[in-house]
């Protein structure tokens, strides 16, 4: 299964963070929940709070999610 997240991150001051989407394959929602806490400058990775929303979706969004994904960082974007 695949799922696309948003996350709480950066370290930008008390209060302050960016939200990041990020897409992670998973067999359950547990499972990705437990994945994503580990992920780096994730906020208070102790709690779920940082983690906005769990979405599951489809193979093919999944692999265009982490296509754009690659051409915003190779391009700066």
């Amino acid at each position: 299964m695949f799922y696309k997240l948003i996350i709480e991150c950066g370290h930008m001051g008390a209060g302050n963070a960016l939200d990041r989407i990020w897409f992670i394959k998973g067999e359950n929602p547990l499972a990705v929940l437990q994945k994503a806490r580990a992920l780096p400058r994730v906020k208070r990775k102790e709690t779920t709070l940082a983690i906005k929303l769990i979405k599951e979706i489809t193979r093919e969004e999944y692999i265009s999610g982490i296509n754009s994904k690659r051409a915003t960082a190779r391009y700066g974007y």
